[in-house]
């Protein structure tokens, strides 16, 4: 029997256990409530604070659950970039909409959708249209003192139909004129704030101004939704303290609490390429599937649960739950640099992994497995750099992220090499054992495969053209300056994408198609993108419109 019929009936098994474990939750609606709310929101990224946000404007009472103390929260949104999707007011709508149309089903020109949701894709397109113009002013009026600094460019899928005709604009959030990009602004006063920490402070202003609506319960864990007879959820239960507490919910329960990133078991059932030992995240370690798992037990069906915003990344040997965290890294694609994999070979452009429309889907060229030997070679794969390279850039973001945040101490690529977290070389045959050395998938490194692929990107580089991958002559500068070195890329990024099926409205559906009532869900548990990454703008945008359905049902 294959591994992947094995995990579904896998899967089919679990799915009647917790069908058995919702029929219980439906019971437990005889046993007290201890709070009650009209809404309660699970999760408090930008998802779970547009959400409860917008709910509380709309005459909600909300208790929003996060499950991590307030004072450390470090959640996705706040380790992100914090960049926002606003184009202008002003641009033609028409053409917006058709851009979003294409960026949520994934169609355009001659070619066909890879959304397979035409409904659902063209409303959430709709809302994206309808919002995105207004983000920024909306952040704005959360905290005044909050900056939004406007980057350039354009739409990034510029072939999409209306592309160059729709005002499309990104914005950065900050409390500076400037963002400082060689330090961390986590834990320093919020005026001093940048990227991700700017965004969180400002969503956390927006709740504490609105403590008359939001109650904020940290260190409490959503654990199950409890369910009538009718199989409405009508509320939740939580661990606080060891203690099991019980809120209801008048009008519904909002997932927001994010994917499945450091769950080994889901991971495991929807992941391609080796799910665990091949894969890495440089996002909070707080992502374990929580709502998935809930909103299953609830009835909850799944669509594209294996999706993510992701590419290939570093993972120093720094672990939680036995899963590596990864870095947000740099230097990929740069010149005097190739990427190979575990034999020691060139297998892609190096700009696509990091760079354009290919840098949120390069992780499906990372998992390909070989027709030839069944193995996945490119998990892990190697970036390997010279002096020049080396000595050039720091090889993991410091400001934001995994290392911004305390995650994975990472000081400057000469204390990584020192911990041994970056392997080195006097010649390319020396740097290729080292990388045998590690073992698995890369012990099959030839000294000499490395060798002539160096010797042939050189020789490239010399005559000012990429005859395998035609990578751009701007980058093409050899590896030659020894020492050489070499740091190990996995499959990954910031977050897991897909999950819960919703409506556009993001109403939770069972396996017939039918909204459960009671259960919405918003943000990387349930994201509709079928191109791009965004995740901040889909959450913010989502948590608009999740909000004002919840209080109107």
């Amino acid at each position: 029997m294959s591994s992947t019929r094995r995990r579904f009936l896998q899967t089919l098994a679990a799915g009647s256990a917790l069908a058995a474990g919702a029929s219980q939750a439906a019971k437990s609606t005889r046993t007290p409530f201890d709070f009650s709310a009209d809404i309660v929101v699970v999760g408090l990224g930008a998802a779970g604070a547009a959400t409860a946000i917008t709910a509380a404007d709309n005459k909600a009472q909300v208790i929003v659950l996060e499950r991590q103390p307030m004072a450390t929260l470090r959640s996705n949104t706040r380790l992100s970039g914090g960049y926002i999707h606003c184009p202008d007011k002003r641009g033609s709508k028409k053409a917006l909409l058709s851009y979003f149309t294409a960026l949520f089903s994934g169609a355009y020109d001659s070619l066909p959708s890879v959304g397979e949701e035409e409904a659902v894709s063209k409303k959430m397109a709709q809302h994206w249209t309808d919002i995105t113009p207004h983000l920024v002013d909306w952040l704005k009026s959360l905290d005044p003192d909050l900056k939004m600094l406007k980057t350039g460019g354009g739409a990034q899928y510029v072939n999409f139909p209306g592309a160059k005709e729709c005002s499309y604009a990104v914005y950065r959030s900050s409390y500076q004129d400037v963002i400082n990009n060689k330090t961390t602004t986590y834990n320093l006063p919020k005026s001093k704030a940048t990227e991700g920490e700017a965004l969180h402070q400002a969503l956390i202003h927006g709740i504490q101004v609105r403590k008359d609506r939001i109650t904020v319960m940290d260190k409490t864990r959503a654990v199950e939704l409890i369910t009538d007879e009718n199989k409405r959820v009508v509320g939740i239960a939580a661990k606080n303290g060891g203690k099991t507490i019980r809120i209801a919910a008048k009008k519904g329960v909002a997932l927001c609490c994010g994917g499945y990133e450091y769950s080994a078991p889901m991971r495991k059932a929807f992941f391609g390429g080796l799910p665990v030992a091949g894969w890495a995240f440089y996002g909070t370690i707080f992502n374990e599937g929580d709502g998935i798992r809930m909103g299953l037990d609830a009835g909850a069906s799944l669509t594209k649960a294996g999706s993510c915003a992701a590419r290939m990344i570093w993972a120093p040997p720094v672990e939680f739950n036995g899963m590596r965290i990864g870095v947000t890294t740099n230097g990929i694609g740069s010149p005097h640099s190739i990427v190979v994999n575990s034999l020691g070979e060139r297998f892609a452009n190096e700009s696509l992994i990091t760079g354009g429309i290919t840098n949120n889907c390069f992780y499906e060229k990372a998992c390909e497995q070989s027709l030839k030997t069944l193995t996945f070679d490119n998990l892990p794969s190697w970036l390997v750099m010279d002096e020049t390279m080396f000595n050039s850039r720091q090889l993991a973001n410091v400001t934001r992220s995994t290392v911004g945040y305390g995650f994975v101490d990472f000081k400057n690529n000469a204390d990584a090499l020192k911990k041994g977290w970056i392997l080195k070389g006097s010649t390319i045959e020396e740097l290729a054992s080292k990388i045998a050395a590690t073992g698995g998938s890369s012990a099959r490194m030839k000294p000499e495969t490395l060798k002539r692929t160096i010797d042939a990107f050189n020789a490239d580089c010399r005559a000012g053209r990429d005859t395998l991958f035609g990578r751009s002559k701007s980058t093409l500068q050899p590896v030659e300056k020894a020492p050489f070195f070499a740091i190990p890329l996995f499959a990954g990024g910031s977050n897991t994408k897909g999950g819960l099926a919703t409506t556009a409205d993001r109403e939770v559906l069972d396996w017939s198609g039918k909204a459960i009532p009671g259960l919405y869900a918003v943000g990387e548990i349930a994201c509709g993108l079928n191109r791009g990454g965004a995740m901040l703008t889909d959450a913010l945008v989502f948590g608009i419109v999740c909000g004002k359905k919840m209080t109107q049902a």
